[in-house]
């Protein structure tokens, strides 16, 4: 068992806490923890009955007061279920702001829902959840609710903190088992906050008390980093009735590939001849693959399906080929059935996808992710592919998969590895421009933009915008630039090399300020506005953390109107700080300036005292940005 813990041990008894139950006025919440507040979490008991075999009873009882309408989002009233767990009940009471009791909902009462997402064909999950408008705040709700299931795979992790801007009162975990199923757990952020851990061969509790609220902070640490959390497995489980492994990523991804994975990757003779003749000429495992990957990008389409065996068994490859849609799990497992055929070792790899780099927990073996991508052995090389865009390149991970530990599901059985990484230098955006100002401050010009790395990302599908669509695009982007037109646009989109290029033609009127005869013009069109500063905090509580670096560039010609001239130039700047630098050069030649300009961002976290030098560099940037050029009338 982990026993990594750090905690502060009260001496008031586990279960000496009826005094949480019984008080539902807002008025006799402690200022310290409401003060600010969007709600506070009064009291919540969560226990995970794992006792009887292959079955997990779950029982949740929460009293939360909430203050404002952004308080609703943590009243967590509602309740998942699906073909292999029932809710046995449900109950919600509000109250008003001195407790009085005002309305009990009952299960028939909830509404019964489809977790179906937009892009899901079909899920066998519902919800019941409350349907309730508040008609003034502050209130307090108690939901109370209890579900059996036979899948025990899934143990619910424990956060006291639920949400941003909110405090708890009094939060109790509680985790039953039979005493030879050893219960493993990690616990973290434990330090600075009061929280007691007990233990017995059949019961594992926590408590937490009297956490005041703490508000959201930019580019803070991810939440679940910031807050005590407890995440617990065992190393035997069920998972819709079927037996699971675990103990080890290597017995855990054995289990996973043979029990969900190996059955599934039968073709029939005819696609198995197609895929064949399709990569017989080609020279190696690289070439093999990007046939078969643009194969699968031609041929489906993603659609979600969380069904067979809670949505993590994908369905039938044969099927994949024969309907031409999947879902991630389908999708990455066609394309390795299809692999298969041609001879090239591949890997079905389970990961968390966000923008947030979030890794699997190596330390906790079990069911993790919510993604599924396929890595492809190539020599030394694994490279991962995202099998459910029509539009990614080749081994392109971006920001939604980049720099992660995933896990690979061989025959040998599970294996660790992290995806790509877009190192500072890979992560390039330069626009590189031809200006010229007339007589009447007008500007024209040419535009062109090459973004690599993790601006690919962003750039990808815009060849896909009609016309409009497309101008807009330019609009929004360049909106320091008053009456604006743009034209001529060519947009080269190349999948090999992994880079995007825009050019266009781009007009705008008055862009130079009047000053009798003379003008006051920004050197740099695109500049960076105020709106780029981060925001000021005067005290501040957490580290910051730059999740990826990069380098911003822009190489600009700005020719200044026949019969004027050039009067002051500024400075070069140059802008040095541990997360970052900024550097700008600029030369004139009779009438035209030239203007470099570098920017830098540093990945990495930096502690909370180098924040405010961190929004002074950026101040700093915003102003060298804004240097302007004094022409003057000859």
């Amino acid at each position: 068992m982990i026993r990594t813990l750090a905690f502060i041990l009260l001496v008031t008894p586990l279960l000496t806490f009826s005094q949480y139950q019984e008080d539902f006025s807002a008025l006799s919440v402690d200022p310290a923890l409401s003060e600010g507040a969007d709600s506070v979490l009064r009291y919540e008991d969560i226990t995970l009955d794992f006792s009887d075999e292959g079955k997990l009873k779950t029982t949740i009882d929460r009293i939360v007061t909430v203050y404002n309408k952004a308080g609703l989002r943590d009243v967590q009233a509602g309740v998942g279920y699906d073909n292999n767990s029932k809710v046995t009940h449900v109950e919600a009471i509000i109250y008003d702001l001195i407790g009085n009791e005002t309305e009990k909902i009952k299960k028939r009462d909830f509404k019964d829902y489809s977790a179906v997402s937009e892009i899901s064909l079909y899920e066998d999950n519902r919800v019941l959840a409350l349907d309730y408008t508040p008609t003034r705040y502050p209130f307090t709700i108690r939901f109370s609710s209890e579900t059996a299931s036979e899948t025990t795979a899934f143990v619910r992790s424990w956060m006291p903190v639920s949400q941003y801007d909110s405090g708890t009162q009094f939060s109790k975990f509680t985790i039953i088992h039979k005493p030879e199923d050893s219960l493993h757990f990690k616990a973290t952020n434990f330090e600075g906050y009061d929280i007691e851990y007990t233990e017995t061969p059949e019961q594992t509790v926590w408590v937490a008390r009297d956490i005041k609220p703490v508000s959201y902070e930019y580019k803070s640490p991810a939440f679940e980093k910031r807050f005590p959390r407890v995440k617990a497995y065992f190393d035997k489980f069920y998972l819709k009735g079927v037996p699971g492994v675990g103990g080890t990523w290597e017995a855990f991804g054995k289990w996973v590939y043979d029990d969900l994975i190996k059955d599934t990757q039968e073709l029939d003779a005819a696609t198995i001849q197609e895929v064949q003749n399709l990569v017989k000429d080609l020279p190696d495992d690289e070439a093999k693959a990007r046939a078969l990957y643009q194969y699968l990008q031609d041929k489906v389409r993603y659609i979600s399906i969380q069904v067979e065996i809670g949505g993590w068994k994908p369905m039938k490859a044969s099927d994949v080929h024969r309907l031409s849609y999947g879902d991630c799990k389908a999708l990455s497992n066609y394309l390795q059935s299809l692999l298969n055929v041609a001879g090239v070792k591949s890997y079905y790899t389970l990961l968390y996808a966000d923008e947030d780099k979030q890794s699997l927990d190596t330390d906790v073996v079990a069911i993790q992710g919510n993604h599924a991508i396929l890595g492809v052995q190539l020599g030394d090389e694994i490279k991962f592919l995202e099998c459910t865009s029509q539009e990614t390149p080749f081994a392109y991970m971006g920001t939604f998969t980049d720099d992660r530990d995933v896990l690979l599901l061989t025959e040998e059985g599970g294996k660790l590895a992290r995806t790509t990484k877009y190192n500072q230098e890979d992560n390039i955006g330069k626009i590189v421009a031809q200006i010229e100002l007339d007589a009447e401050g007008n500007l024209t010009g040419t535009y062109t933009e090459t973004s690599k790395g993790i601006f690919y990302s962003s750039k990808m599908g815009l060849e896909n915008k009609d016309q409009k669509d497309l101008s807009d695009y330019y609009y929004e982007n360049f909106s320091g630039l008053k009456s604006l037109s743009v034209s001529d646009i060519k947009l080269v989109n190349d999948r090999d090399r992994v880079v995007y290029e825009e050019e266009l033609k781009l007009n705008a009127r008055n862009y130079a300020s009047k000053i009798g005869e003379d003008y006051l013009a920004k050197i740099n069109p695109f500049s960076w506005s105020n709106d780029m500063i981060p925001p000021r905090y005067t005290d501040r509580k957490s580290d910051f953390v730059i999740l990826r670096g990069f380098i911003r560039q822009h190489e600009l010609s700005f020719k200044i109107p026949e019969g004027y001239k050039l009067g002051a130039i500024a400075e070069p700047a140059l802008l040095e700080e541990e997360f970052g630098s900024y550097q700008t050069e600029i030369q004139v030649n009779e009438n035209t300036v030239s203007y470099k300009r570098t920017f830098k961002l540093n990945e990495g976290s930096y502690a909370v005292e180098a924040y405010e030098k961190y929004r002074e560099f950026y101040k700093n940037v915003v102003r060298e940005d804004n240097q302007k050029l004094f022409i003057e009338k000859i």
